[in-house]
């Protein structure tokens, strides 16, 4: 299992700070995101659009770095020493 930090408007749709997710060691990111979607529809409506792209409402951390700016982007291969984190864009003024 794999536990992934969510942050502000995200834990709103999961009702919770932390979800569970099952993984295996060297899934990808894109792997992980079905199976959130799997699990917590509303969440992976949040993450991902009809063609299994980012939907830009949902910024995916990698070890502190973001997925789209990976050399793989969704095909980045996860290790269980990992931490992922989904936060929803900041606006501030």
């Amino acid at each position: 299992m794999k536990t992934l930090k969510l942050f502000a408007t995200l834990r709103d749709i999961a009702g919770k700070k932390e979800i569970e997710v099952p993984f295996e060691d060297g899934q990808t990111v894109r792997q992980l995101i079905a199976t959130i979607s799997e699990l917590y529809p509303d969440l992976g409506d949040q993450i991902i659009d009809s063609t299994g792209e980012l939907t830009g409402l949902v910024h995916i951390l990698v070890h502190g770095r973001h997925v789209h700016w990976m050399e793989d982007g969704l095909d980045t291969a996860i290790r269980e020493r990992d931490q992922i984190v989904l936060l929803p864009p900041a606006a501030g003024g």
